[in-house]
């Protein structure tokens, strides 16, 4: 029943707009312009009244297919994005058909092989129920538009050309694993949404008008490295459909990326390797600074990416960064521990180097003016003697420790696990180490070498 009263005012509206009287009574006081625009209007209005045209059937080619032969104009592409993955363009849409109903006698219209009709005539001449599949928004033209306008011409074989001037807002699925240094291929879909390819078939236009016309376009962060048309059949559940193809591949300039990512970062990796000579009391700082720079541009490019669940070849580049300025930490903190230790360890030789310490408990032999020992050397250099070591032994009259001196020019050396880490449950698998100031300069020009 709706259907049926949605055909009802249709007919009742073409109607309408057929059998509308236009009052020519002062036609002999217009404009020459404006007179003979009347008169067309007149005479193509009685015309698709005697030939009662019905803009609701599809055109009949011998039972063949309508073809609709496509052109395209891009005049620009304002945008190409990575983040919501699409491109914004606008283009100059146009289609040509074939109408047997149309074929006109020119001499009815002052022997004109081709009229320039209204755009307002579409709403009453059948055209296809073009459709882009995979654009996401569209501004179509409208009444009283300035930018957006659409044109109508018949020719006297009935060959119709419809024009339009369209804004698409068209999805780009993206494989960014190369990003920076990625192409992507954009395509923009054309078919009928109701029209079958045994009723219609689109074709591109041949011959004199180009398929695809791309004007000279500037693109902030893309090159189009290429544009082309195909076509191909796409089936659904409804049967199979006509679809045409204009692809552009969208070479990415990188110089944005390294401007703002690479070169940052490589300095950051660089720096890093720098501080690393500098031996001052805040260079541990320095270094976690470091580290929130490069955490910093990491962050501030994930931003403005995409959700995507596999690597890009920048991770990779900002991971391999990371890790390099993460284990110039970790050099930093071995290395400084090795430091400490040798520097305890040399304090602690220092201390040693001094006389042995002695503890008197009960007597001392104030013989020849000197405190002796077993096995200790008196300031005069004699010797005890047996007599008086034996004496003092029975007695128990005094304690010492005898501390070994290292010799002159000597290196100080340290161990890199102490005692009490060889006690533990794995020591028999913690090696033994012993270090100097050279090995650890050694140490640290061989690691400096590979950093860089």
């Amino acid at each position: 029943m709706v259907v049926q009263a949605n055909q009802e005012s249709l007919d009742e509206g073409s109607e309408a707009f057929f059998n509308e009287e236009y009052d020519f009574a002062d036609e002999d006081y217009m404009e020459p312009g404006i007179a003979q625009a009347s008169s067309e209007t007149r005479d193509f209005l009685a015309f698709l009244r005697r030939i009662q045209y019905d803009h609701r059937q599809c055109p009949d080619i011998n039972g063949k297919a309508v073809d609709i032969d496509v052109s395209i104009v891009v005049s620009n592409i304002r945008a190409v994005s990575e983040v919501t993955m699409d491109y914004a363009l606008e283009l100059f849409y146009r289609e040509t058909w074939t109408d047997p109903r149309l074929r006109y006698n020119k001499a009815l219209f002052k022997n004109k092989t081709e009229l320039a009709l209204h755009e307002s005539y579409t709403n009453f001449l059948w055209h296809p129920d073009t459709f882009m599949p995979n654009a996401i928004a569209s501004k179509n033209p409208m009444k009283h538009s300035i930018s957006h306008r659409s044109l109508l011409r018949l020719q006297e074989t009935g060959r119709v050309l419809y024009s339009r001037r369209i804004s698409i807002v068209a999805e780009c699925p993206m494989d960014l694993t190369l990003f920076p240094f990625d192409s992507q291929n954009c395509k923009l879909g054309i078919e009928s949404y109701g029209y079958t390819a045994d009723q219609v078939k689109y074709k591109w236009s041949k011959g004199a008008i180009s398929s695809l016309t791309l004007q000279k376009i500037r693109l902030p962060d893309f090159q189009i490295k290429q544009a082309y048309v195909t076509s191909q059949m796409e089936s659904y559940a409804t049967g199979d459909y006509s679809r045409l193809y204009v692809c552009f591949v969208f070479t990415r300039s990188s110089g944005f990326c390294f401007l703002q990512l690479i070169i940052p970062s490589t300095a950051v990796v660089i720096t890093s390797w720098v501080s690393l000579w500098m031996e001052s009391e805040s260079e541990f700082q320095d270094m976690v600074s470091i580290i929130l720079a490069i955490t910093f541009l990491i962050f501030s490019y994930n931003e403005m990416m995409p959700r995507v669940s596999y690597i890009k070849a920048m991770d990779v580049y900002l991971g391999v960064c990371f890790m390099i300025v993460f284990l110039s930490l970790i050099k930093l903190s071995f290395f400084k521990y090795l430091r400490q230790k040798l520097k305890h360890s040399r304090d602690k030789q220092m201390v040693q180097g001094f006389l042995p310490v002695l503890r008197i408990e009960s007597a001392l032999d104030e013989r020849n003016g000197s405190i002796v020992g077993n096995g200790i050397s008196s300031p005069t250099g004699s010797a005890l003697t047996a007599d008086v070591d034996n004496n003092l032994c029975r007695r128990g009259s005094f304690q010492y420790t005898a501390v070994p001196i290292p010799n002159e020019g000597e290196e100080p050396a340290a161990q890199l696990f102490t005692s009490a880490a060889k006690n533990k449950t794995f020591s028999k698998f913690i090696p033994k180490w012993e270090f100097t100031t050279k090995t650890v300069q050694r140490l640290h020009w061989i690691s400096q070498v590979m950093h860089f």
